[in-house]
């Protein structure tokens, strides 16, 4: 979908890309721009938390955020829209993104049984770090997302210690220039094999403090006689 943005609201209205197809795992980032508790509300029961609201009180307080990462599983095809909440109107920037990933556990949650880990950043840094992690599956696909605490903030295509998964960015929006966040997530498939720490390098024109989070989606198991089908990323919607 696209990254959608408020500097003077307490809700955001997040679109899904038009390909998603019911079953699709819906994964929606939320950065919130202060670092006063301000815990954020999906729309519904149906959303999870891999991430409830986390502060990261940077150095700088213009890099100040809060963090979270909500998932579900769709069940309406095509473009839907989900609105999403903070708990208090405090007037600064409030910004989120949903993306769709298909090839995940069909029944059940979707998520690895190890836990999401995350590395915050709190002075002024180009690089967003992420810790290292080891999956529970053997057959899943590793996500790492960027909470970056200012805009002109374009990645680099591919993180250090790039191997296992081997990764692609899947996207890398930011807010317009003044309103300072961006948001990135880069992906790929896994054996089950440890995942070393890694940082991710942006090309940031003033460097800022963020937060990195890996988890992991399992992959269904292959149906006897197909071809095993992770989760990729195509046209803005992972198939």
């Amino acid at each position: 979908g696209s990254l959608v943005v408020s500097a003077t609201q307490p809700s955001l209205t997040i679109g899904t890309h038009a390909n998603t197809a019911v079953g699709d795992i819906l994964l929606c980032q939320l950065i919130n721009k202060n670092v006063t508790a301000n815990a954020f509300s999906p729309p519904d029961g149906t959303w999870t938390a891999v991430i409830a609201t986390e502060v990261n009180d940077c150095t700088t307080a213009a890099d100040d955020h809060q963090y979270g990462l909500y998932w579900k599983r769709a069940t309406v095809a095509g473009a839907q829209n989900f609105v999403f909440t903070k708990a208090v109107d405090d007037n600064v920037l409030f910004a989120g993104i949903l993306s769709s990933w298909r090839g995940a556990l069909a029944t059940g949650s979707p998520l690895d049984a190890t836990a999401a880990a995350r590395t915050e950043t709190a002075g002024a840094a180009d690089n967003v770090s992420f810790p290292a992690y080891d999956p529970t599956s053997t057959s899943v696909h590793v996500i790492f997302m960027a909470y970056y605490g200012n805009d002109q903030c374009a990645f680099a295509a591919a993180m250090s210690a790039d191997t296992n998964p081997d990764c692609t960015t899947r996207y890398d929006v930011e807010s317009a220039t003044g309103n300072d966040c961006n948001l990135s997530c880069t992906s790929g498939d896994n054996d089950g094999s440890n995942v070393a720490a890694r940082t991710w390098a942006s090309g940031s024109t003033t460097d800022a403090g963020n937060t990195g989070v890996v988890f992991a989606l399992v992959a269904e198991p292959p149906v006897f006689g197909q071809v095993f089908r992770s989760p990729v990323f195509r046209s803005g919607v992972i198939r």
